[in-house]
Parts: structure tokens; C-alpha cells; sequence
């Protein structure tokens, strides 16, 4: 028997809609956009390790490299953070959604709703460039002690 402490309360992911409404400052994509994005990662990931390829490059032009891979890593991960959250930050900058009863995207309408967007989508920027600048950092790093 469950105590009413650790009961859990239905919610719209239990049916299966959750992810797939609107939801101001939380969700304004659908399933295909977040399979979209989550390939753009993987597509981002490919071109990172590509990219790292390069490392004689650190040594001639060690600015524009790790200019270059602190972009690259950024946008792998901006893109894996938007699958993961659901959350295009391009239509919460600019008060759209798309969800799938709309078939088109939609402007949002309510201030207030477009303020959570907005808010939702330059932390997603910024946690996206705070991963893609560590984790640029950390390649660096390993590929200048490997050479020594």
C-alpha cells in the first residue's frame, strides 16, 4: 500500500501527450523536432571528432582552432540540449511554436508566454556554450599534452 507521501499523481506523459502540447517555457516542439535535433547532434559530434583531427592545426592558427571547435561544440550541444528539452530556442526567441494540431507554426500570442520562451531559450544558449567551451577546453588541453 502506498503512503500518500509517495503516491503518484497522473500526468499528460503518462497518456502519452505531454511532450507534444505547447507549454509555455518548457515545450514547443514535437516529436519529429526533437528527433530532428537530435541528429543534428550526432551529425555535430561526427563533424567535432573530424574537426579534432586537425590539432596540428594548434600550433599555426591556435586561435582560429579553438574559435572554430568552441563553435562547432557549441552547436552540438545547443542541438542535443533542444532534443533533449524539447525546446527550440529559434522559435522561443521569436514567440513562434510548432506542435503538431497546428500543422504550421504558430505565433505565440500572450506576453507573458512569450517572455517564459524567451527566458527558456537564452539559458538553453548560454548551458550550450558553457558545455561547448569546456568541452573544447578539455580537447585542447589533451591534444597539447599528447604531443609532449
Amino acid at each position: 500500500m502506498e503512503s500518500p507521501g509517495t503516491r503518484r499523481r497522473p500526468t499528460d506523459q503518462d497518456e502519452g501527450e505531454g511532450r507534444d502540447t505547447y507549454l509555455p517555457g518548457v515545450c514547443n516542439i514535437d516529436r519529429k523536432g526533437r528527433w530532428i535535433r537530435g541528429g543534428g547532434a550526432f551529425l555535430g559530434l561526427v563533424f567535432v571528432v573530424i574537426y579534432n583531427e586537425q590539432w596540428k592545426a594548434v600550433f599555426t592558427h591556435p586561435v582560429l582552432y579553438a574559435a572554430g571547435m568552441v563553435l562547432l561544440a557549441t552547436g552540438t550541444a545547443l542541438s542535443l540540449i533542444q532534443a533533449m528539452a524539447s525546446f527550440c530556442v529559434v522559435d522561443g526567441l521569436l514567440g513562434r511554436t510548432f506542435i503538431p494540431g497546428s500543422r504550421q507554426k504558430a505565433p505565440v500570442d500572450a506576453p507573458e508566454n512569450r517572455a517564459k520562451d524567451r527566458r527558456r531559450a537564452l539559458v538553453l544558449i548560454g548551458g550550450a556554450f558553457i558545455l561547448g567551451l569546456l568541452f573544447s577546453a578539455v580537447l585542447l588541453i589533451s591534444e597539447i599534452n599528447a604531443v609532449r
